[in-house]
């Protein structure tokens, strides 16, 4: 049998959980209308907040280049010690993973513009995105700097010569015997103080190395960054260049005249001449007085007196009779040849 003390502590610990079940109940029945509201209250204030996160924006602290546009043609920007400015720009969050900075462009209008020195203020209104103004969204807190200091002056257009330039070394044995640009002369803009005392505009290197023959090429100028061409200037331009092989000179003694159509009798002071030749190398070490010789053509010369003349020389084309010695006077007797 259960002694009479059990039974109590058993009895009290059924009475303790039938009142735990009992608050339990109220709490979630007692006054349930005051409960929803509390609820539905919550619900809407968290809707709200996060609304209010989703339009929090971010700001974006970046460089971005001056351009400048709208130059008048008579005008040139010869000084812009500021070519950049740094931009501070408040992006909401909800596009900021699709702004792109580079697509920011700070543009310096110079419409109207007189040379001299300029104190140029930058606002939104100089600022663009994908060339279009700041979409909404997009606000421009800061721009450093604001002013931007520049000077102008007055534009010219000159026309010029073009010298060529080149590089590299030429096969063993070849010079270059010229080089011609076509066109000759270029037009080109830049500022006063820039093209005032330019003589000559010169192409970019040209590339003779292992060069052996004559060639053409296109060629661009070398042009520095405050020289432009003109508008209505011819932009392609080509080179000619012609290549020899180098020269050797050589002098023969004794070479023979020849004297073709003998249709009188005739007499000459000499029927051997010296020569002083230059040609190609090669060509040169081929050459001996048993190969060359100089041909008169006496049907060219009725009876008569002919004194200081000079015989045709007999050489390859690529050779130059550069003098010869003595000249010869011929006496055609007006008597018939006999035919041989």
């Amino acid at each position: 049998m259960r002694s009479p003390r059990l039974i109590r502590k058993l009895n009290q610990q059924r009475g303790s959980s039938g009142q735990t079940r009992a608050q339990l109940r109220r709490i979630f029945t007692e006054n349930i209308s005051l409960k929803l509201f509390s609820l539905g209250m919550a619900v809407l204030m968290w809707g709200f907040v996060a609304s209010e996160r989703r339009g929090e924006s971010t700001e974006f602290k970046f460089t971005t280049p001056i351009v400048f546009k709208n130059i008048p043609a008579n005008l040139e920007v010869v000084s812009a010690p500021v070519d950049s400015v740094t931009l501070l720009v408040s992006v909401e969050r909800a596009m900021g993973r699709t702004v792109n900075p580079n697509l920011f462009q700070v543009a310096v209008d110079l419409t109207q513009q007189s040379p001299g020195p300029i104190n140029y203020s930058i606002s939104e209104k100089n600022i663009s995105y994908n060339n279009q103004p700041p979409p909404p969204g997009i606000t421009i807190l800061q721009i450093d700097p604001s002013i931007v200091p520049l000077v102008t002056e007055e534009a010219l257009e000159l026309e010029i010569p073009i010298k060529p330039r080149f590089f590299g070394n030429l096969a063993k044995g070849f010079t270059i015997d010229s080089i011609r640009i076509e066109p000759p002369t270029t037009k080109i803009q830049g500022a006063r103080s820039i093209l005032e005392g330019l003589e000559q505009i010169y192409t970019r290197p040209l590339d003779v190395q292992n060069l052996r023959s004559d060639v053409e090429m296109l060629v661009n100028l070398d042009l520095s960054a405050n020289i432009r061409l003109s508008p209505k200037q011819e932009r392609f331009f080509q080179a000619f260049i012609r290549v020899s092989e180098n020269a050797s000179r050589l002098v023969l003694r004794d070479i023979p005249v020849i004297f073709k159509n003998k249709r009188h009798i005739f007499k000459t002071s000499t029927s051997k001449l010296n020569v002083f030749l230059e040609g190609p190398e090669q060509v040169m070490n081929s050459l001996t007085k048993d190969n060359v010789h100089a041909v008169m053509d006496l049907s060219d010369y009725p009876p008569g007196d002919y004194r200081g003349q000079s015989p045709k020389i007999v050489v390859p084309e690529t050779v130059k009779v550069l003098e010869q010695w003595p000249i010869i006077d011929l006496f055609v007797i007006k008597r018939r040849a006999k035919k041989s």
